[in-house]
């Protein structure tokens, strides 16, 4: 897999409807790209992937947005990202890297678990507290979000 994966360059736009797929709060969205740092995943300078990266503290770095190109999804792209993430995280002295989503995500929670993340704290009704429409996944409403975090 040829895959590039670099800062977003300062005359490139985000690109938000991959981020909106991801997280569908532009408002949200907004705020961690202010932030955070935003991340392009390339292939043969085609944008197959984004990701934002945001310091919680001085131990915890947090993957707030991954989001692959549908074509591209189920090729190793998202792991390759994180493990993208935990290096550099762990390069700039970090111990943990912690990844949220939602308690109706299903799929995504057995994948970090996959990835040897740990169940790390559940935010009781934070889709209901920050975000004006209901989220929702697999026929079920998002109301809690469960955090992971894995030992760099």
């Amino acid at each position: 897999m040829n895959l590039e994966i670099g800062k977003l360059g300062h005359t490139e736009k985000a690109p938000m409807d991959l981020l909106f797929k991801a997280d569908p709060s532009i408002e949200m969205i907004e705020k961690y790209l202010y932030s955070g740092e935003c991340y392009l995943a390339k292939m043969n300078d085609e944008v197959v992937g984004v990701f934002v990266l945001m310091p919680n503290n001085p131990q915890e770095m947090e993957l707030k947005n991954i989001s692959i190109v549908d074509q591209y999804q189920g090729q190793g792209i998202g792991k390759e990202i994180i493990k993208y993430v935990m290096r550099i995280s762990k390069m700039e002295g970090y111990e943990y890297l912690v990844v949220k989503t939602a308690d109706t995500s299903a799929d995504t929670i057995k994948y970090y678990e996959k990835m040897k993340f740990e169940h790390y704290f559940v935010a009781k009704g934070h889709f209901l507290k920050y975000y004006n429409q209901p989220i929702i996944e697999n026929g079920n409403q998002a109301i809690d979000q469960v955090a992971m975090r894995r030992k760099l």
